[in-house]
């Protein structure tokens, strides 16, 4: 029966849900373009700063190129809201006029979407978690009420009202937490029937959110995508080669061989042995090493040095390497 309801209720079918998969790409039947959710409508105070704010600011800065400063833009704050606590009542009844008409075109626009896609569609562009892989399937369904919260719906209106008679006026955080307070009291005052009936219908909503939960799949995110490598700048590309010092070429020609006659060396094991090849080496070895580390140097004279190719380090080992050399790196 939970089933049953749950698929005949609107806006949360699992039909529905499954021909909403694509609404990410919602277009507009006239022009064919994706619709962009639409944009908070400004409130009766906003209205009333667009319309004053330029007055103001050159008021507070005469020159039009400048560079407002912190505490110019300040000034202009504290001007305008000067100005909005000595509204006329005329200009007063324009701005919510206003208001209320900017209102009605948000809330139309945001019918074309579905519940709760705006507040998807505003936590991607926020916090991209990546390329979508797979699709969602269905709409993600919101979480049930509890009694509490129900009854709470039930009676903020009439609360509200009680605190704030004006419906458009906006409540501060002081009248906002007397609401609360205010419906805190009221639930542990409630009858025992009206409770009843409050944890009836939360037990109606979790049957009906365990239903629309099962038959939704989440989409699958890969891999967030990775910043693009920066170039290198053409000063850096242009900056000569440090010359290899001694150590560096007969490092180089050690591992080539190293490589070739035992491919099964990982770097540790070639690194350590060319090191305690390089402590033993023969004094006049080394110091033929030496020499082409300073030809290299002198060669290089602040340019590039031509990068040598494998070939002729190989034929290099076999002209100055000595014959009991290797049998010293096997022991």
């Amino acid at each position: 029966r939970a089933r049953d309801r749950a698929n005949a209720a609107p806006r949360r079918t699992v039909a529905t849900m499954h021909a909403n998969r694509a609404v990410f790409d919602k277009q507009d039947e006239s022009s064919g373009a994706p619709l962009k959710p639409p944009k908070r409508a400004l409130t009766a105070y906003l209205i009333f700063c667009g319309k004053h704010r330029r007055r103001v600011m050159r008021e507070v800065h005469p020159n039009k190129n400048g560079k407002f400063s912190r505490d110019e833009m300040q000034q202009v704050t504290v001007a305008l809201a000067n100005m909005w606590n000595n509204i006329s009542p005329q200009e007063m009844a324009e701005v919510k006029a206003k208001a209320a008409e900017a209102k009605a075109e948000y809330e139309l626009a945001k019918a074309a979407f579905e519940p709760n896609q705006l507040k998807k569609l505003a936590r991607a562009q926020k916090k991209p978690k990546g390329i979508v892989v797979v699709e969602a399937v269905g709409t993600k369904p919101v979480r049930a009420r509890t009694a509490y919260l129900i009854y709470c719906d039930q009676h903020r209106k009439a609360v509200m009202k009680q605190i704030h008679p004006e419906p458009d006026a906006k409540f501060t955080r002081v009248e906002m937490q007397s609401v609360t307070k205010r419906l805190a009291e009221l639930w542990n005052r409630a009858s025992a029937k009206e409770k009843d009936a409050c944890k009836k219908q939360a037990l109606k909503e979790l049957e009906e959110y365990r239903v629309l939960k099962a038959n939704y799949q989440p989409p699958i995110y890969g891999p967030a995508k990775k910043p693009a490598a920066v170039k290198a700048s053409s000063k850096a590309m242009n900056k000569p080669k440090r010359p290899p010092t001694a150590y560096l070429l007969f490092a180089e020609e050690l591992r080539l061989r190293l490589k070739q006659e035992e491919p099964t060396l990982d770097h540790v094991e070639v690194s350590k042995r060319i090191s305690q090849a390089w402590k033993g080496i023969d004094l006049n070895l080394k110091k033929e090493y030496q020499r082409k580390a300073d030809k290299a140097a002198t060669k290089s004279g602040g340019e590039r040095l031509p990068l040598m190719n494998n070939q002729s380090m190989l034929q290099g080992i076999e002209i100055i390497q000595p014959q009991n050399y290797h049998g010293m790196l096997e022991q």
